[in-house]
């Protein structure tokens, strides 16, 4: 792996808390199988039993010798480590357990950015089939296929964000009965039986009922596809 994407990943893991400071010795270690040299480098791979603040002192002088670019918010580190992850898991380098345990900390470390909230919904249904027997967010998703499931979201994820899809289009919902994507609405209806008022999505361009929300997979698959339909 190229010491880019070694240093990234030591990046994106130092957002979440807590974080193990032993994982910048290891990184060390693996740099010089690389072939990389410096004198600080050399040092930090020798700091097993060193304390979190002497590791980062030599780690960030490691990083200045070898003259990798860091100059980056925490925001984009996370980006461009979820999309790594993604990409990883989908090419069967990690498990995609490993993976969905790295976007679950991404949710928490990015504040629940809205790009990465398909995997909380995900952790949060497979609590309520352990204990209810039922979902919220994820129709298709049973104890049975999670993995398969999972893996499937990262990929679509992959894509997404590869391709640059916009958060608010990627939150699209499909309506069966004008057959297109679209931002559902809050509507506000009446009716002859209790409760006389009530309020319920709508498709915001046919205001039907009847939709198929967005966290389903084969909708994610229709907003991908519509999305490189209108930009090639």
């Amino acid at each position: 792996m190229a010491i880019e994407k070694l240093t990234l990943e030591i990046l994106g893991e130092r957002t979440f808390s807590p974080f193990d400071s032993k994982k910048l010795v290891d990184w060390a270690v693996t740099v010089m199988t690389l072939g990389y040299e410096s004198e600080n480098l050399v040092i930090l791979a020798g700091l097993d039993f060193d304390t979190t603040e002497i590791r980062e002192k030599y780690f960030w002088k490691s990083i200045e010798d070898l003259k990798i670019d860091t100059d980056k918010s925490d925001e984009e580190i996370l980006e461009e480590y979820a999309l790594l992850i993604a990409e990883k898991a989908v090419a069967g380098e990690i498990s995609a357990d490993h993976a969905f345990g790295q976007m679950r900390n991404i949710v928490s470390a990015s504040g629940y950015d809205a790009r990465y909230m398909a995997f909380y919904e995900i952790d949060e249904d497979l609590d309520c089939l352990r204990y209810n027997d039922a979902v919220l967010f994820n129709s298709e998703l049973t104890l049975a296929n999670q993995k398969e499931y999972i893996l499937e979201e990262l990929q679509l994820f992959y894509e997404m964000e590869s391709l640059g899809i916009p958060v608010d289009e990627r939150r699209k919902w499909y309506c069966k009965r004008c057959k297109k994507l679209t931002s559902p609405t809050l509507k506000t209806k009446y009716q002859l039986r209790k409760p006389f008022k009530y309020q319920t999505w709508c498709c915001g361009i046919c205001g039907s009922e009847k939709h198929v929300i967005g966290s389903i997979h084969t909708v994610k698959r229709k907003i991908i596809k519509e999305f490189v339909g209108r930009n090639t």
